[in-house]
């Protein structure tokens, strides 16, 4: 599969998927592999070892794009009027 066509394969993922691999996961929040795992690492993102293979809760990361614009909604509030968008 190429890259464009996994990428389209996450934009209309399974809605009753629970868990998304570390790859998909990279692809849904489009950052890279060591981002990731600094979101694994700091708790930011949920996940847990299966096998060999880890996975990440879908939930975890609808939270952490709801984290996030809540974060960006509140940085561009502080700004005022002086603010850049």
């Amino acid at each position: 599969m190429t890259g464009q066509a996994e990428e389209l394969c996450i934009r209309r993922r399974d809605p009753l998927a629970v868990v998304a691999s570390v790859k998909e996961t990279m692809l849904a929040l489009k950052i890279g592999r060591a981002k990731t795992y600094e979101l694994l690492n700091s708790g930011e993102l949920e996940s847990y070892l299966e096998g060999s293979s880890r996975k990440v809760t879908w939930g975890s990361i609808d939270a952490y794009v709801k984290r996030r614009l809540e974060q960006e909604a509140e940085r561009r509030n502080r700004g005022g009027r002086n603010a850049i968008f």
